[in-house]
């Protein structure tokens, strides 16, 4: 499942840092990166796909506080943007998960399950 979820992060932090094509790919770029995840795993199932999600949105989560408490310490700016970190894990993961969930679907109906 690791495998997967440093599949899905990767891609999901690719398409969040890309700023010509962010509006576009950062939304779905983690519904992207879940999918891809559940892919790369060799037996994927719902509870594997739920934990790409969950991993998803903590590293994306931890992430984001990360950059945004840098930029709030280098330019002085109000604590309240931290709120963006817990928005951007919750929409990581979600998106993750649903993207992991038709993922791992799409390699069960493959091996003709």
């Amino acid at each position: 499942m690791s495998k997967g979820a440093t599949v899905g992060i990767v891609i999901s932090l690719i398409a969040w840092l890309i700023p010509l094509v962010h509006p576009i790919s950062g939304s779905i770029g983690s519904f992207v990166g879940g999918y891809m995840g559940a892919k790369a795993l060799e037996e994927p199932d719902a509870l594997k796909a739920m934990g790409i999600g969950v991993l998803m949105g903590a590293a994306i989560g931890l992430a984001s506080a990360a950059v945004i408490g840098i930029v709030i310490t280098i330019f002085g700016l109000d604590t309240f943007w931290l709120a963006l970190a817990p928005v951007a894990a919750v929409w990581t993961a979600g998106l993750g998960m649903i993207g992991a969930l038709l993922g791992s679907r799409s390699v069960g109906s493959e091996a003709g399950f």
